[in-house]
């Protein structure tokens, strides 16, 4: 507890001049203040004051500015910093902070931001996923439902340019219908089960294209069916996006992502476009590749399971790359909202591995 005595030290006594602020008003005291073995003496007109020296809070150093010492009675000392205010305090007994120490030599700088960026690419590569899938799969349908019925509504009313994004489907109703009826009839993988409910739509801006939303709905743009040569195709299609609704891909990059921008908004100071970017996240539906390979890997399975060869999801991938115009090597490739293939694994890649998934009975015909 601070003292009013004014008991000073055998020790040479040192002193340096300052601002003195007793913690109830804004009133400044010219002061001087003594460095004794291990007492601080603040004395000035209506001020004798001494504490500790191991009581005192030491703010940190930043060039060109005053330091600030702190009592623990609220009261504060505003004190120029110098070599002399260093070196009281060392020799008192109070050592500097490692944070204080440390911002001053560029070596511990540059290793404290290296540690920093390893760190956050570990939680970011590893980290995140994880929470991210436990998070997933521990939420309620009710979310899942909300959330989706929230993009569909989105999807329906989305203008660009003042052109509606997706109108109602020119398929005729009879063929919809087919199309449920045959997806509803599919097996699934067992213990993976998934009720999807099927909209079809009509869009320009997607293109041949396809997702699947949290609960499970999965969106056909008409293109899509159109360029399927034959129903197979489709459910390949189908089978592919029920892997995405099974896995709960769509939450768990929302998940991810949503954390990622967190971490940066602790950093950054905005969070202000975050609840904004979900849903268009959701629309574009921009699985990583790791997800993409995983969603694969569930159709070539449950293709099989339904006696259709996985190599039909990757030679219809394949059309839908030549349909848009691009070059296998992946030479001007041009990416946007109703690109199906913009972030997913070159599609050569995922032939061949439809191709080795492919039913071994089928293998060398």
């Amino acid at each position: 507890m601070p003292s009013t005595s004014t008991s000073h030290s055998d020790l040479p006594v040192n002193e340096l001049r300052g601002r003195y602020y007793d913690g109830r008003s804004s009133r400044a005291h010219d002061v001087v203040v003594r460095f004794g073995a291990d007492r601080c003496t603040i004395t000035g007109s209506e001020i004798d004051r001494t504490y500790r020296v191991s009581e005192l809070n030491v703010a940190e150093r930043f060039e060109g500015t005053s330091r600030i010492i702190s009592f623990p009675d609220g009261a504060s000392c505003e004190l120029p910093d110098s070599a002399l205010l260093t070196a009281l305090l060392k020799r008192s007994g109070k050592k500097e902070s490692l944070a204080n120490t440390a911002h001053r030599r560029w070596k511990w700088v540059a290793l404290s931001c290296v540690l920093l960026v390893v760190v956050f690419g570990v939680t970011y590569r590893w980290g995140f996923p994880w929470i991210a899938e436990k998070l997933a799969y521990r939420l309620p349908d009710v979310v899942l439902t909300a959330v989706s019925n929230k993009t569909m509504e989105t999807l329906d009313n989305l203008e660009m340019r003042g052109v509606k994004v997706a109108e109602p489907s020119a398929l005729p109703e009879e063929r919809q219908k087919e199309l449920r009826e045959r997806f509803a009839r599919l097996a699934s993988p067992p213990g993976e089960q998934v009720t999807a409910k099927v909209h079809f739509r009509a869009s320009k801006t997607f293109g041949p294209n396809a997702f699947a939303l949290p609960d499970g709905t999965i969106v056909f743009f008409d293109d899509l069916i159109k360029l399927a040569q034959n129903d197979n195709e489709i459910i390949a299609v189908y089978c592919h996006e029920a892997g995405h609704a099974a896995r709960r891909h769509g939450m768990r990059q929302i998940i991810q992502g949503s954390l990622t921008g967190l971490v940066l908004a602790a950093y950054l100071g905005d969070v202000s476009s975050l609840a904004g970017a979900l849903s268009g996240w959701v629309l574009e539906a921009k699985y990583s590749r790791d997800f993409e390979r995983d969603a694969d890997r569930y159709a070539a399975a449950m293709l099989r399971l339904n006696g259709i060869e996985p190599r039909v999801l990757g030679t219809f991938l394949l059309r839908i790359e030549q349909k848009q115009g691009k070059a296998p090597s992946g030479e001007g490739r041009k990416t946007g909202i109703g690109d199906y293939l913009s972030s997913h694994p070159a599609t050569e890649e995922r032939l061949r591995e439809m191709e080795t998934l492919s039913m071994p009975s089928e293998k060398g015909k």
